[in-house]
């Protein structure tokens, strides 16, 4: 199994284990209920028609996410929600196509005030850090790199409760 299919199962265990919640402390010491919620998979006929429309090839960690859950929303406080949002495809076509200037880069995230995009540039030319982040009203070239792939971003997130571990 990927790293993907491994965070992703993981979460879902501890939803599973604390009756679909995730109970998690603030820097104040309160303890606070959470939910995800997971879109359905993405077959690979959908996957092929994105790729051959956007003229993009989509990184093999990312097509794992999208087979495993066709966007998701994580960590969302039970009273004020959440801004933490992994897009589905059609959201991602949408960007691409329509709003998104930067060719190669693919919009996927909505991270608390921070967009987070793919380089797909970068990933055909066999790099291997090719996530992007950057505050959704700042220009594409105030964003930086994470300095990894799409699965280890993942795995950090997750792991440090949907927190933006990058501007640590």
């Amino acid at each position: 199994m990927s790293l993907v299919q491994n965070t992703l199962n993981g979460l879902k265990r501890k939803l599973e284990l604390s009756g679909g919640y995730l109970y998690l402390q603030d820097r104040e010491g309160n303890v606070e209920r959470y939910s995800c919620t997971f879109g359905q998979p993405v077959g690979d006929g959908e996957i092929d028609r994105f790729e051959a429309s956007a003229g993009q090839k989509i990184p093999l960690d990312y097509l794992d996410f999208l087979k495993y859950s066709n966007g998701c929303s994580l960590f969302n406080h039970e009273i004020y929600g959440g801004e933490k949002k992994l897009f589905p495809l059609d959201q991602v076509e949408y960007l691409y196509t329509n709003v998104n200037s930067r060719r190669g880069y693919l919009e996927i995230a909505y991270i608390s005030d921070d967009t987070l995009m793919i380089d797909c540039n970068a990933y055909s030319n066999g790099e291997k850090n090719y996530m992007f982040a950057g505050n959704s009203t700042s220009s594409f070239e105030d964003f930086k790199s994470l300095g990894c792939n799409f699965e280890t971003w993942l795995y950090r997130f997750i792991s440090t409760n949907g927190t933006k571990y990058w501007v640590w």
